[in-house]
């Protein structure tokens, strides 16, 4: 099972923002383009922060350089995004369920690995001051908890926006409102040895670390000029990107430049 990973594209289609949106929709191109060079992937997931302000056009953009893809995509919501539009954009595979702006939630199991969509964006927030750092409700802890429950013997990866462990090397290590959420997804984690990999973004950055005992991963953003971290200057105007294997019961990674 090969899945190559996207996060924090953050497309804009602002006029005012004429330079970076070009920059930032070339950074996405490339890594598609580098993504259908790699033979044998199974499946690109998107952990969230697709577009930057939430609106239509930026959606209409990002649909139009993913829809060049030649591996199904999987995507779920960051802080920033619209969970509405997510669905209107990315929806027509049906792996997506409910509507509107009910939590993106799914469980994909036509690949070799059981993936799991889980939403870990805070709910409803203001247009002009989002709410960067994510929560769960009980309903949500709940769905995962049962969903993984349903296929205790299915290896499984799960990828969520917010990495669920404290990032040390950001300025900003914890990104969720409350200690607690943690706590009970450690404990659901837990429970579940199954679980295999957890895929995040948000962070921009590549870090590594547990919960429960299980990985969980991040990649650098994809948008270069929102990227965290130490890069060779041969790297600074080019996007990376992560590309994960499954194999003999081991997960492997591989950070791969695009452009």
């Amino acid at each position: 099972m090969i899945i190559a990973q996207l996060s924090d594209t953050h497309l804009t289609s602002q006029e005012a923002e004429g330079s970076t949106a070009k920059a930032r929709a070339e950074n996405l191109s490339a890594t598609v383009t580098r993504i259908n060079a790699i033979e044998g992937v199974d499946a690109v997931i998107h952990t969230g922060d697709m577009v930057h302000n939430r609106m239509p056009g930026e959606y209409a953009l990002a649909h139009e350089i993913l829809s060049m893809l030649s591996a199904p995509l999987y995507v779920v919501p960051g802080n920033r995004d619209c969970r509405e539009s997510l669905r209107r954009t990315f929806g027509s595979d049906g792996y997506m369920t409910d509507v509107g702006d009910a939590p993106i939630l799914y469980s994909v199991n036509k690949h070799s690995v059981r993936l799991i969509g889980f939403d870990t964006q805070a709910g409803h927030y203001g247009e002009t001051s989002p709410q960067r750092k994510g929560d769960l409700d009980a309903a949500r802890l709940d769905w995962l908890d049962t969903t993984l429950t349903q296929a205790p013997n299915e290896r499984t990866m799960v990828f969520m926006h917010h990495p669920p462990i404290p990032i040390e090397t950001s300025r900003h290590p914890w990104q969720w409102l409350r200690q607690e959420v943690g706590n009970e997804l450690g404990r659901i984690i837990g429970r579940h040895p199954q679980v295999i990999r957890i895929f995040c973004g948000h962070s921009h950055r590549d870090y590594m670390g547990q919960i429960a005992g299980t990985c969980v991963s991040t990649q650098p953003s994809i948008a270069v000029d929102l990227r965290l971290g130490e890069f060779s200057p041969e790297l600074e105007e080019r996007p990376v990107f992560q590309v994960h294997s499954f194999e003999n019961e081991q997960v492997t990674s591989e950070t791969l430049i695009a452009g």
